[in-house]
């Protein structure tokens, strides 16, 4: 784990309330990728008990976003342009990680990657969605409060 890429997004998801909110963690994090995890929780839950597909969709737009974070200037911001999510199996285990990569860094535009896997108490995993997202790097600068 690359430790100054993880003081610096772990700064960036202090004062991201979405996130929080929702409970993403991040942890490992280094030079074109990123490993976040969720505790599925009740509210995690789509109505037949299985992990919405919203939320296995927002996994993978944060951690490919962060992936993309670690390939720009610390003055930029990432925006996603495109996000298509793949569900390959239903969402059981009370745990879920994804790993996000940059596949190709532009100027503007971080082309990325991600799985995400259901993770077992027994520690056995199982694939649960893919997805490709093209992140933007952009001068927006956040609110401020």
């Amino acid at each position: 784990m690359n430790q100054e890429l993880k003081a610096y997004m772990d700064i960036r998801l202090k004062a991201n309330q979405f996130i929080n909110y929702i409970g993403l963690e991040l942890v490992d994090i280094d030079k074109n990728c990123a490993t976040m995890q969720l505790k599925i929780q009740e509210h995690h839950m789509q109505h037949t008990g299985f992990t919405h597909g919203g939320v296995l969709a927002t996994l993978c737009d944060v951690c490919t976003g962060i992936a993309a974070y670690t390939v720009v200037d610390t003055e930029k911001n990432v925006l996603t342009v495109d996000l298509k999510v793949s569900f390959v199996n239903p969402s059981t285990a009370p745990m879920v990680k994804a790993t996000g990569q940059v596949i190709k860094a532009g100027q503007n535009l971080i082309f990325c990657e991600a799985e995400v896997w259901d993770v077992f108490a027994n520690g056995d995993e199982k694939l649960v969605a893919t997805c490709v997202s093209i992140m933007a790097a952009v001068d927006v600068r956040p609110k401020q409060q």
